[in-house]
């Protein structure tokens, strides 16, 4: 730190001496002053690419990253239109723009970045970005979701084809997912939104032979037991066939969560309820009351699961010092739904797995033994089972099974002695799951 002000302290006196030299300085020794106080350029393509777009622009563009998703970054590389030549996508604004710019760029036949197009987007934050298939051939298409200063989002899709960027798609959203959800082997587009009477819309919408968007609108959440959409989540059944499930906030407070599996019929192009559990059933059989507990894919199958929480699961101590609940995940394509039977740490979201046959006889404390650790006992005789706790990196853990690294603490987990687990493909080493 001290080598770093000594040089930072020079770099200001060079600085200043120079700027002192005034008329009298040289022309080179200007230039010098003017690359020490200019930002760094990236290198490499993104150097190149950010040094072609403020060429165009005759001005310094500023970039816009956004706020969430896997791509993070105001550039992207890749091969928009199909013809096996890398393009680029650049996420800007300028003082002339009010709201975020999308240019696209190409090499020229010297390897060098030119700019072809650039469109105004839909408002001036983009909340996340992604490439999609929506339809047949190489190329690929740019989804941009963008949310506005009032918190309104739209969502845009994006076309690069004959060196023309066109904008096939602007609707305003809630939540949206980009699946094949009919199983034609290209991705659809569902979006979500609420309606004035409370209930959630989805609409899926598919490209047509002509290029087009076919759109198939159904009620996915009714208004007389939902207040909207919490997450939606597309996976694979049992069966093979596409499924959505939706998870929507319910109850008097609005903050329990319940949920909806729906289906594409291929007879009648519509997205329908399931029929392997009607929409009661299931209603009932999820209700929760964990705001965080979502649907989705637990153990990397392709099928999203739904938590539930089942009185018999087990018991639970209400004066408990950390709040955790017993969940069963199920899959209700398949004839045996149940997949999963475990421990729920609300205070850092992670799922312990624990064996079938335990399930209906437990019930949890607090340890005597073990500062803030919880201990599971068998409900007929009181008799301990297992003990987990969080414990500091550094600590021992002679004795203990390590689950995995949460909220930047160890979670262990120890048998109770004489304690046999008959599911051979149990293990406890690898029952944690890290929630979303």
């Amino acid at each position: 730190m001290k080598t770093f002000r000594h040089f930072r302290h020079a770099l200001a006196l060079l600085l200043v001496s120079v700027l002192l030299a005034g008329c009298n300085a040289l022309p080179g020794e200007n230039l010098q002053v003017e690359e020490l106080l200019r930002a760094p350029r990236l290198s490499g393509d993104y150097g190149a690419v950010q040094t072609a777009l403020n060429d165009w622009l005759g001005e310094s563009a500023q970039l816009k990253y956004p706020m969430q998703g896997e791509l993070l970054s105001p550039f992207l590389l890749q091969d928009l239109d199909g013809d096996g030549q890398q393009d680029a996508a650049v996420l800007y604004t300028t003082a002339q723009s009010t709201n975020v710019c999308i240019a696209i760029l190409q090499r020229d036949d010297t390897g060098a970045w030119q700019v072809r197009q650039s469109v105004e987007g839909l408002a001036d934050t983009v909340e996340n970005v992604r490439l999609a298939q929506l339809r047949a051939g190489d190329d690929c298409q740019l989804v941009v979701g963008y949310v506005a200063a009032q918190g309104d989002h739209y969502l845009a899709v994006y076309a690069y084809n004959d060196g023309q960027l066109s904008t096939i798609l602007e609707q305003s959203y809630e939540q949206y997912l980009v699946e094949d959800i009919t199983g034609g082997g290209s991705q659809d587009l569902i979006l979500m939104s609420t309606q004035e009477d409370g209930g959630v819309q989805i609409e899926l919408l598919t490209v047509d032979k002509e290029g087009g968007f076919r759109q198939a609108a159904v009620m996915g959440l009714s208004a007389d037991r939902f207040s909207g959409c919490a997450s939606v989540a597309a996976g694979l059944g049992s069966d093979r066939r596409n499924y959505l499930v939706l998870d929507g906030w319910t109850g008097i407070s609005g903050n329990n969560l319940a949920s909806v599996l729906l289906c594409f019929d291929e007879s009648t192009q519509q997205m329908v309820q399931a029929s392997q559990i009607s929409a009661d059933e299931l209603y009932e059989a999820s209700l929760r009351n964990v705001s965080t507990l979502v649907s989705c894919d637990l153990d990397g199958d392709g099928i999203v699961e739904i938590p539930t929480q089942p009185d018999e699961a087990g018991l639970l101590n209400l004066s408990q010092s950390r709040r955790m609940d017993f969940i069963v995940w199920m899959d209700y394509t398949s004839r045996r739904p149940e997949k999963s039977f475990g421990l729920l740490d609300e205070e850092t979201n992670c799922y312990i797995e624990l064996p079938t046959e335990w399930e209906g006889n437990l019930k949890l404390t607090d340890s005597e033994q073990y500062d803030g650790a919880v201990e599971l006992r068998t409900v007929d005789e009181d008799q301990p089972v297992m003990t987990v706790r969080l414990a500091q990196t550094a600590a021992s853990s002679t004795g203990w099974t390590k689950l995995g690294i949460v909220a930047s603490r160890q979670m262990q987990a120890r048998l109770a002695p004489d304690v046999e687990i008959q599911d051979a493909d149990y293990s406890l080493s690898n029952a944690l799951y890290l929630l979303n």
